[in-house]
Order: structure tokens, then C-alpha cells, then sequence
């Protein structure tokens, strides 16, 4: 998510979610003023304020950690790490801004980081390439190198396995392409 994004989000919840949980537990309080409110609802309704509390300071918090100016995108996350883990051999760098799901942003730049140290770890090139795009409303990630080839998915690639089954729980799909010009493997979810 891009910065732009999660600030719009961020005033979104603060001029939503959050006036509505305020006026909420302002109309509680005017209702746990009634003197003639029985004990047990009473105690019921407290209850109930205190919830709404929680739930106050819950959104407020997610305010903040959205308008944390450390709090990266997935795609600010990926181009870190890479350019950490490939250093000078990182050659091409195709990352756009789009919005990336929640529900995939961990297992994305873990698979991403995966990618990235096994093209460094195996595969004996010196020029290493990441692409993350966003490809007929699903997000397309690509990693690929000029080295040696002989990337499979077999068992002795745990790996590569890993990452497969990851992909396949989140309903995408892995393409690898390993020869003597190097190793691709691209993600589509």
C-alpha cells in the first residue's frame, strides 16, 4: 500500500469508524445516566462502554501505525530487502505502485525474499532481475537471473517447494524456467 493510500485510509477510519465508536459510547453514557436503569443492565451497558473503549483505542492505534511514516508498503519492503540481498548484482528493478492485498502482503514479500537469496545462494550469475506488477488485476511477481539454470521443483529444493505450496494456498500459480542462460520463476496471485 502506498503511502498516499494508507493516509487516505487513515482519515478515512479517523472521519468513520472512529466518530461513529465516539458517538457510540457517548449515547451509552447517556443511557448508563438514566437513574431508573435496573442494576443488571446497568452493569450490562458498562459493560458494553468499555468495549467500545477498547475498540476506540484499537482504531486509533491503527491510525497511528498507518501514519507512521516506518511503515512501508510491500513494495517498499520487496526494493529494500533486494537491494540488501542482491547489492551490485541487483540489475533491473521493475516495481509499481498498486495496491497489494492484505491477505497476501506477508506471504508476497516472503516469497519475494526467498527468491531473492536463492538467486544468490544458487545460482552462480552476476546480474539478478525483479519485476512486481500488477497484471490483469492480480499481482505478478518475477525474479530472475543469468546463472547457471538447474532450478526444479523437486525435494531437494525445499525451498521452491515452499514457496509453491504458499502460492497454491493463496490460489495462485508458480512458472519456473531454469536453463544454461539462468533461472525465472514467476508468480501470478
Amino acid at each position: 500500500m502506498s503511502t498516499s493510500d494508507r493516509l487516505l485510509l487513515a482519515r478515512e477510519l479517523h472521519d468513520g469508524i472512529a466518530q461513529d465508536l465516539v458517538a457510540l459510547g457517548y449515547e451509552l453514557d447517556l443511557i448508563l445516566s438514566d437513574g431508573s436503569l435496573a442494576p443488571s443492565s446497568r452493569s450490562k451497558i458498562r459493560s458494553l462502554r468499555f468495549g467500545v473503549d477498547k475498540l476506540i483505542s484499537k482504531v486509533r492505534h491503527q491510525m497511528y501505525e498507518l501514519r507512521d511514516r516506518k511503515n512501508q508498503s510491500v513494495q517498499e519492503v520487496i526494493k529494500t530487502q533486494a537491494q540488501q540481498i542482491c547489492g551490485a548484482k541487483l540489475k533491473t528493478i521493475n516495481i509499481e505502485d498498486f495496491a497489494i492485498p492484505v491477505e497476501i502482503a506477508a506471504s508476497l514479500e516472503a516469497i519475494a525474499i526467498e527468491l531473492l537469496r536463492n538467486c544468490i545462494k544458487h545460482s552462480r550469475g552476476s546480474e539478478i532481475e525483479l519485476k512486481l506488477t500488477q497484471l490483469e488485476n492480480r499481482t505478478y511477481l518475477e525474479v530472475g537471473d543469468n546463472g547457471q539454470g538447474g532450478a526444479t521443483m523437486d525435494n531437494s529444493r525445499l525451498g521452491l517447494i515452499g514457496i509453491s505450496e504458499q502460492v497454491k494456498l493463496l490460489g495462485g500459480n508458480v512458472t519456473i524456467t531454469s536453463n544454461e542462460r539462468g533461472t525465472k520463476v514467476a508468480i501470478t496471485l
